[in-house]
């Protein structure tokens, strides 16, 4: 591959991580001012929100959820309606 494509691709490529890690960075802000305006106050999941979030996390990994401080709970898979074994039929 020629020279110059290849420090085009990697300064691409170097760009666009760099937009990436300023968008988590302020998410993760936006995340701690909700979390401290809510104080105490418990956050109720619905069903949906919960799954997503599962699966979110899954993919994530446990190692960088702790890294970015989410509770543990939250990275947890949570099993949905439609998995769950129907006892008595089978």
């Amino acid at each position: 591959m020629d020279l110059y494509l290849q420090f085009l691709l990697l300064t691409l490529a170097g760009w666009i991580n760099r937009q990436q890690q300023d968008v988590v960075a302020y998410l993760q802000a936006e995340n701690r001012a909700l979390r401290a305006q809510l104080g105490s106050k418990r956050i109720r999941w619905t069903d949906a929100q919960r799954r997503l979030l599962a699966d979110k996390a899954k993919a994530v990994g446990r190692a960088a959820l702790f890294e970015l401080g989410v509770p543990s709970r939250v990275s947890l898979p949570v099993a949905s309606r439609e998995t769950l074994p129907v006892r008595g039929v089978g």
